[in-house]
């Protein structure tokens, strides 16, 4: 039996196979609609050989004859007592083969990591959304149980794999199967090791996006969390926190992101690490942005007079070195009007320009010639500020310092490599 179906797994299209379409549909039934106790007693060799064979011939199979099509679901009707049910719906489709489909489903079946494959859960695990998008949303139905397996595998690995791809699930379910069956397995997905948490903060952005609002704004209590880690030496988890906290921004209002993403960007903005601060910095800027863009100037104010404390008043010259940096980046991103930059930050940012340490004078050089004294607003003829614009400038281009200097003297025009993460 197994030379013939191997035969017809790989028998070439050539003339004779196109002359022989009545018998070629014959066999191909002999293939497809293997039952599942032959299968089991096949070696174990050959057992995988067949799943590979079908695996890589799953376009060849796809074609189907209609009276091949019609077998299939006549079985399928036979089998469905038998079969679990979702919302009472038995575990059957028409898109695929279905003896095919219950040969991924037995996938996850503890024996067949014993005699077939150690890793042939993961396997199952990395082609379930590509198994989900060919059966469609209309037959999750057959594939939810499954998930729900792999979701509470022993091994972090095929959990790690599901958490990866869980947005692209979401993507193929629609908001109504995503809430109700991907919702909770995602929120196990937020208690679990670093290594499968992971999987779900690179794609947090892409997950939120697809929920409705009211089940979005659940998550921001949790957003938290994500500062606690197996190690605390594992800083680029914060830095994916910072990076995907800046695409969340917009998925809330200005209202949430104060209450909420505010104290997690000032957190993050005095970590240890370098690089968490530096992407932590610009996460502060958006979020400037968006209260002064939804017309909350109060809630700005209320952010600039915190950040001037936090930072311009920091005993670290690191924190006074984030000061000048943050401004610039407000005054590059238009963050809000250049007349409450002028009144409410250019004054504490001129004040730093005689700071003692050289790192900060060189970003205060960098953000008043390269940025601030590159605004219409303070090239205005009546503008408050520009004498003291101008008579700072002069001094930094004759500090003490060799880098401060060139800065200060540095054509705004010209193109330059961002030396500020180097600093």
């Amino acid at each position: 039996m197994w030379r013939r179906m191997s035969h017809c797994c790989f028998r070439p299209a050539g003339e004779g196979w196109r002359r022989s379409r009545r018998r070629r549909t014959k066999n191909l039934k002999i293939i497809v609609l293997i039952p599942s106790p032959v299968m089991a007693k096949l070696p174990v060799t050959r057992s995988k050989r067949f799943w590979t064979v079908c695996s890589h011939t799953w376009m060849t199979l796809m074609y189907k004859e209609s009276e091949l099509i019609e077998s299939v679901e006549e079985e399928g009707k036979e089998d469905s007592a038998h079969s679990p049910v979702y919302e009472d719906k038995p575990k059957i489709q028409n898109v695929i083969p279905q003896q095919l489909l219950d040969q991924y489903l037995s996938m996850t079946d503890p024996a067949r990591a014993q005699t077939v494959d150690t890793e042939i859960a993961k396997h199952c695990a990395f082609s379930l959304p590509g198994v989900a998008l060919t059966l469609g949303r209309q037959n999750w139905h057959c594939l939810k149980d499954t998930y729900e397996t792999l979701a509470t595998d022993v091994q972090w690995k095929v959990r790690r794999t599901l958490a990866f791809s869980i947005h692209e699930l979401a993507v193929i379910l629609g908001d109504q199967l995503t809430a109700a069956d991907l919702v909770p397995i995602f929120n196990g997905f937020l208690k679990d090791l670093d290594e499968v948490r992971i999987g779900v903060l690179k794609h947090l952005y892409d997950f939120l996006k697809l929920l409705h609002a009211d089940k979005r704004r659940e998550y921001l209590y949790q957003l938290q969390e994500f500062m606690v880690t197996d190690n605390s030496r594992n800083w680029r988890f914060r830095y994916e926190l910072a990076e995907q906290l800046i695409l969340i921004i917009e998925l809330y209002s200005h209202y949430d992101v104060y209450d909420y993403l505010r104290q997690i960007a000032l957190t993050l903005c005095s970590d240890k690490v370098s690089e968490v601060r530096w992407i932590s910095y610009k996460l502060v800027v958006e979020i400037l942005q968006k209260l002064y863009a939804c017309g909350a100037d109060d809630l700005g104010l209320n952010f600039i007079n915190e950040l001037t404390v936090r930072f311009c008043h920091c005993p670290k010259w690191v924190g006074r070195q984030a000061f000048a940096f943050i401004c610039q980046a407000i005054v590059e991103e238009d963050c809000m009007p250049m007349e409450q930059f002028s009144q409410h930050l250019l004054p504490s940012l001129l004040s730093l320009s005689s700071d003692p340490v050289a790192n900060v004078r060189v970003l205060v050089a960098k953000a008043l010639r390269q940025s601030v004294m590159e605004k219409a607003y303070f090239k205005e003829p009546g503008c408050a500020y520009s004498d003291e614009l101008e008579e700072t400038v002069m001094a930094l281009q004759s500090d003490k310092d060799r880098d401060v200097r060139f800065f200060a003297s540095l054509d705004p025009n010209k193109a330059l490599m961002d030396t500020a993460p180097l600093i």
